[in-house]
């Protein structure tokens, strides 16, 4: 499956405050203007001048289809400027955009994320946007201070948010109600997870299928939120490790704990099935109950079903233990190597900011950050979309900012990959398994 991969008295408050975003004249604050390029010089943007800049995102055909609808959209209002459009699978996708920079070919604008904004920006291959907030090309001006502050890095803005999420677990009531098992709770604990996944599969009691996906392999956001709940952080601030051993520990035991159960699948299915497309995916083939999901991609997921409603709950919390949700999204920075940054950061605030665009976009990586955005999509959602802001209403209430991973988070989420998959196929023991994934991460932490 595409990695993962995309807010009333006080709802009102929340679902208002969570979802600011700057609500701009887009042809108004994306023509004409001065900027200063990377050397600090004053440059005009000429908006005459034909120029050509390049767009890539990840995802799959349909948001390919969305994003380039908008895209057309822009190069209809700017006919001088030409989007050339890239996009791939989320694994492909980063693979590409390391590869791109490091070899001085990257595209102008990028869709970039939270968990690998450290590994560019440190670098210096992002371009500090707060030349174009300032001169009013990217108009963040009823954006809160939340969503403008988690864009940014060191003192820089490297990327603007395009869609507000969270990530839970998420399941089809028709397959709890063919096997007549109550559907989970909203708040609900890790013990029940594991007793639920137990009970869907003794329930449906057929070879094949599982109770639950194994997320063991998911270093963020689930086990992130796992090591929030014991109150600690997959990182501290300086950019070490901020969880114990004994955390990696307690997690692998839980996911060996159903393996051996029979309530997760075996390792070679989690592992071939990790990557495959949404309607290959273990859930939508009927194979699991409950799989951990982004909240914005509920209607993708209902698309491919005839029967029941995909529903999330939050993620299964510790008894006793602290709020791990926190504040995740999708965002567009601008590559420091870009020949035409404005013409780039015009089309950022055409994206986020633009009623047409918004239009298509909906909830497609998230909820716009404008809430006059959000009125003008509310009354185009269907049933699913409409529980996905629902459920963003109800959990962005508890939500915090994380601190960002640091530079080789790319190379520490490799060693936690291999030691979940060395545990799950029994080459290792759990102890052996975690004592290999804090070396190596210490050790790559160390050394950035």
């Amino acid at each position: 499956m595409n990695k993962f991969k995309l807010i009333v008295p006080m709802v009102l408050f929340v679902f208002s405050f969570l979802f600011l975003a700057g609500c701009s004249d887009s042809e108004t604050s994306s023509e004409g203007g001065k900027s200063t390029d990377a050397e600090g010089k004053e440059t005009e943007a000429n908006s005459e001048e034909d120029v050509t800049i390049r767009f890539t995102w990840w995802g799959d055909s349909k948001r390919h289809e969305i994003y380039n609808q908008i895209a057309d959209q822009f190069e209809e209002k700017h006919p001088n400027i030409t989007i050339e459009r890239e996009f791939g699978g989320w694994a492909d996708y980063w693979d590409r955009l390391t590869t791109q920079i490091a070899g001085g070919n990257a595209p102008d604008v990028v869709g970039m994320h939270q968990e690998y904004v450290s590994d560019y920006a440190r670098r210096g291959a992002l371009t500090d946007l707060s030349q174009f907030i300032e001169d009013g090309t990217i108009n963040v001006d009823n954006f809160p201070d939340s969503v403008v502050e988690s864009g940014q890095l060191a003192g820089e803005t490297v990327m603007i948010a395009q869609g507000v999420t969270m990530s839970g677990q998420a399941f089809n009531t028709a397959t709890f109600d063919e096997l007549g098992v109550d559907y989970p709770d909203m708040d609900w604990t890790w013990e029940e997870f594991m007793a639920k996944a137990q009970e869907l599969t003794e329930a449906k009691n057929e070879e094949g299928f599982w109770g639950a996906s194994d997320q063991s392999r998911n270093f963020s956001p689930t086990f992130k939120y796992f090591v929030r709940q014991r109150g600690n952080t997959l990182f501290t601030e300086d950019g070490q490790l901020g969880f114990e051993r004994q955390d990696a520990i307690d997690w692998f035991s839980m996911w060996d704990t159903l393996r051996q159960n029979g309530a997760i699948p075996d390792a070679a299915t989690s592992v071939e099935f990790f990557e495959a497309p949404l309607e290959q995916s273990l859930i939508v083939t009927g194979r699991v109950g409950i799989t951990g999901i982004p909240a914005n991609q509920i209607h993708l997921y209902q698309e491919q079903f005839d029967n029941g409603e995909v529903r999330m709950v939050r993620q299964p919390t510790l008894e006793g233990g602290q709020t791990g949700e926190f504040i995740e999204g999708a965002y567009f920075s601008i590559t420091e190597e870009s020949e035409h940054p404005k013409e780039a950061a015009m089309f950022i605030d055409y994206f986020v900011n633009a009623e047409e665009s918004m239009k298509v976009f909906k909830l497609e990586q998230g909820s716009p950050g404008s809430t006059e955005m959000v009125e003008v999509v509310k009354p185009l959602l269907n049933p699913a979309q409409q529980r996905t802001l629902d459920y963003l209403s109800e959990t962005l209430e508890i939500a915090e900012k994380a601190t960002y991973p640091p530079k080789g988070m790319a190379e520490v989420e490799s060693a936690f990959l291999a030691a979940a998959d060395s545990i799950a196929f029994g080459e290792v023991s759990i102890e052996e398994g975690v004592d290999r994934f804090m070396e190596e991460a210490e050790n790559v932490l160390k050394n950035q």
